[in-house]
C-alpha cells in the first residue's frame, strides 16, 4: 500500500519535471533580476525617489519670485467702509462707491531673506532623494537575498529529491535478491519503509521549495523554469576584514543612516533659522472700474500700484524647546548609527565564520561520501546480495544527505555573508 502511494506521487510529479526540463534555463543572476524587477517593495521605493526628486524642484521654487494674477467682481450696498477678506483680494470698499466694482490685481512677492529657511529646505530634500535611493537600493537587497535563498532551496530540495529515490530505487533491488530469514525480512522492510519515507518527504519539500521560488521571484503559478547552476559549494574569502571594509562602504543601512545624520543636523539649523527675520520684497498692480467694459479704457479705469519691503522679527516661546528637541533626536540618530554598524560586524563575522566552517565541512563530507561510495561498489561486485550489504547502502543514503545538507548550508551562510557586505562574492 505505501509503495503504490509513492508511486502514485511519483507519477504525479513527471508532469511538473517534464514542464521543468522543457522550460528556459534560469541561472541565480536571472533569478535576482527578476526578483528585484517584480519586487513590490522595490518598486514601492522606486517611486519614493521620484517623489523625492519632485520634492527637490519644489524646494528650488521657494526661492524664485511668487506671481499671483487675480480679478475680482464685487456688488455692494455700503453705508460703512468694508475689507474684503484675503480669499477676495483684501481690498478696502467705501461707502461712495456704485453698487458694482471691478478690479484685475497682478502681485509679485520675492523672498530676499530667510534666514537660511530656504537654503536649508532645499538642502534637506536633496538629503532625503539620497535616502530614498539607499532605501530602493536596501529594497533591492532584500529582493535579491530572497531570490538567491529560494534558488539554490529549491536546487537542495530537486537534489536531495533525486538522490531519496535513486538510492530507494536500489534498495529496492537489492532487497529483492536477498535470500533473508524472518527476522531479516523484518529488518529489511524496516530498512525500506525508512527510506520510502525520507523519499516521500523530500518530496513534499520540494513541493515547499517551489512554491517558496515562486512567491521570492513574485511570479504565477504554473511551470517552473529549469535551474541552471551548479550545487556545490562556494569560496569565501580567507579574512573577513576586506568585507568589512566594504560593508561601511556600500552597505545601503550604513549609507541610509548617514544621510538621515545630515538631515538632522539640517532640521536644527532649521530649528534655529526660527530666531532670524525674514525679508520680502513685494509689488501690486491694481485696475479698477465701475464697468467691466471700462477695465480696458485706461480714461475710466483707475490704476494703483505699490512695492513694499518687509522685515519680520519673530518672537517664539519655543525656539529653543524646538532646538533641544532637533539635538535630542540628532542625538538617537548617532546612538542607531553606532547600533547599526555593530550589527553589520556581527552580521559579517558570524556569516563569514559560518560559511568556512560549513564549506570545510562541505568538503569534507564531499571526499567521505566518494570514497564510501567506490568502496561500496567494489565490495558489491565481489560479494553476494546480503543485509550487510542493505544496511551498508541505508548508511550511505544518510552520508549523501549529510554532503547535499552541508553545501546547501554553506550557500545560504555566503549569500548571508554577501548581503551583509553590500556587494556580492566573486564565484
Amino acid at each position: 500500500m505505501l509503495f503504490a502511494r509513492l508511486a502514485a506521487a511519483l507519477l504525479l510529479a513527471l508532469p511538473a519535471a517534464a514542464a521543468a526540463q522543457g522550460a528556459e534555463p534560469l541561472s541565480i543572476d536571472d533569478a535576482v533580476s527578476l526578483a528585484v524587477k517584480n519586487s513590490p517593495a522595490a518598486l514601492a521605493a522606486e517611486q519614493d525617489i521620484i517623489i523625492a526628486r519632485q520634492r527637490v524642484r519644489e524646494a528650488r521654487f521657494m526661492a524664485l519670485p511668487q506671481f499671483t494674477l487675480s480679478g475680482i467682481a464685487s456688488r455692494a450696498s455700503l453705508e460703512y467702509p468694508a475689507v474684503l477678506g484675503a480669499e477676495l483680494g483684501e481690498s478696502y470698499l467705501s461707502p461712495v462707491i456704485d453698487n458694482s466694482f471691478y478690479t484685475l490685481r497682478a502681485q509679485a512677492l520675492q523672498p530676499l531673506y530667510t534666514g537660511g529657511k530656504n537654503t536649508n529646505t532645499l538642502k534637506l530634500a536633496k538629503t532625503a532623494h539620497n535616502q530614498a535611493k539607499m532605501n530602493y537600493e536596501t529594497a533591492k537587497a532584500d529582493a535579491s537575498l530572497a531570490a538567491k535563498k529560494a534558488f539554490y532551496t529549491l536546487l537542495y530540495q530537486r537534489r536531495l529529491s533525486e538522490a531519496a529515490r535513486e538510492w530507494l530505487r536500489r534498495a529496492r533491488a537489492l532487497e529483492a535478491a536477498l535470500r533473508k530469514d524472518p527476522f531479516e525480512e523484518l529488518e529489511a522492510s524496516m530498512l525500506l519503509a525508512g527510506l520510502e519515507d525520507k523519499a516521500r518527504q523530500a518530496g513534499g519539500e520540494q513541493e515547499a521549495a517551489e512554491a517558496d521560488f515562486l512567491r521570492a521571484l513574485n511570479l504565477e503559478p504554473g511551470a517552473l523554469p529549469r535551474l541552471e547552476g551548479a550545487f556545490e559549494p562556494l569560496p569565501v574569502e580567507a579574512d573577513p576584514t576586506r568585507s568589512l571594509v566594504t560593508a561601511m562602504e556600500l552597505r545601503p543601512e550604513l549609507k541610509s543612516e548617514i544621510y538621515k545624520a545630515q538631515m538632522d543636523d539640517i532640521a536644527v539649523n532649521m530649528a534655529m533659522v526660527r530666531r532670524y527675520p525674514t525679508i520680502y520684497l513685494g509689488a501690486s498692480y491694481d485696475a479698477n472700474a465701475y464697468r467691466l467694459q471700462d477695465l480696458g479704457d485706461a480714461a475710466r479705469r483707475s490704476n494703483n500700484w505699490l512695492a513694499s519691503l518687509a522685515i519680520r522679527f519673530p518672537l517664539s516661546y519655543d525656539v529653543w524647546t524646538q532646538v533641544q528637541q532637533r539635538r535630542a533626536q540628532q542625538r538617537q540618530g548617532e546612538l542607531k548609527r553606532a547600533e547599526l554598524q555593530d550589527k553589520v560586524r556581527f552580521e559579517i563575522m558570524s556569516a563569514h565564520k559560518e560559511a568556512s566552517s560549513w564549506q570545510a565541512e562541505a568538503l569534507k563530507l564531499a571526499g567521505e561520501t566518494a570514497r564510501m561510495k567506490a568502496g561500496y561498489e567494489a565490495a558489491l561486485r565481489t560479494a553476494r546480495p546480503s543485509m550487510a550489504a542493505l544496511r551498508a547502502l541505508c548508511a550511505l543514503c544518510e552520508l549523501d544527505r549529510k554532503a547535499l545538507d552541508a553545501v546547501y548550508r554553506q550557500l545560504l551562510a555566503r549569500i548571508r555573508l554577501e548581503w551583509a557586505r553590500g556587494r556580492d562574492l566573486p564565484r
